[in-house]
């Protein structure tokens, strides 16, 4: 006995037909996979981000102290050529009493000395306290201040030479300016031996440069 031909189409009765809950099932597995390996690589572009930019404040640093290393043998280089061509200057001022303190008593000592020397009938000085000089215009002087004193002096003279004598063998006692000179005729006999036929009256500045005094601090009460 043959069979029916629609009995042959027809499907079982426990077939089922997929759900979209069951291919979300199926497909769980590699969507967990696929977002564990996104979060993997996340991490690491962001390691790589942050150890580039690490890196480079590194460099940056490094460049920078370079630089600032270059900058200051730079300067030693330069300092070294200043000093190179300043100090035998600064030596032959300070010797020439120019720098430092005062030395009043090698002035006394070179008056007293050109007096005998070129043989002047007298020779009397009246110094000042030393003072700081201001300047027309600034002037750079580092360290230090430019200080001035002040000598009055009266010479008894023979002849008009032995003022420009004097003052000449002055300058080898320190540095100092003429601010004014005067001289007079006195009333001695032109024939008159070892007698003063001039007086001398001048005013003499005696500068040096000394350390510039540092503000005293004041004591919170």
């Amino acid at each position: 006995m043959m069979a029916k031909p629609n009995a042959l189409r027809r499907k079982p009765s426990d077939a089922r037909v997929p759900t979209w809950r069951d291919e979300i099932g199926m497909i769980a597995p590699s969507a967990r996979l696929c977002a564990g390996v996104l979060g993997a690589a996340v991490l690491l572009v962001g390691a790589a981000t942050w150890s580039g930019a690490r890196q480079a404040a590194s460099l940056a640093q490094a460049a920078q102290e370079r630089g600032a290393a270059a900058s200051r043998f730079q300067n030693v280089e330069s300092e070294k050529q200043d000093i190179a061509i300043y100090q035998p200057r600064f030596a032959e001022l300070q010797a020439g009493g120019l720098i430092g303190d005062e030395n009043r008593l090698a002035w006394i000592e070179s008056i007293k000395s050109i007096q005998l020397t070129r043989k002047l009938v007298s020779a009397s000085y009246d110094i000042d306290v030393q003072q700081p000089l201001a300047f027309h215009s600034p002037m750079a002087l580092g360290d230090y201040q430019l200080r001035g004193s002040r000598m009055r002096v009266e010479l008894g003279l023979v002849h008009e030479l032995d003022l420009f004598h004097f003052i000449d063998d002055l300058r080898g006692a320190g540095r100092f300016t003429v601010q004014d000179c005067k001289l007079k005729r006195t009333d001695a006999p032109a024939e008159s031996i070892g007698v003063a036929r001039l007086t001398a009256n001048c005013t003499l500045v005696w500068l040096t440069l000394g350390a510039t005094p540092q503000p005293i601090a004041k004591e919170s009460p």
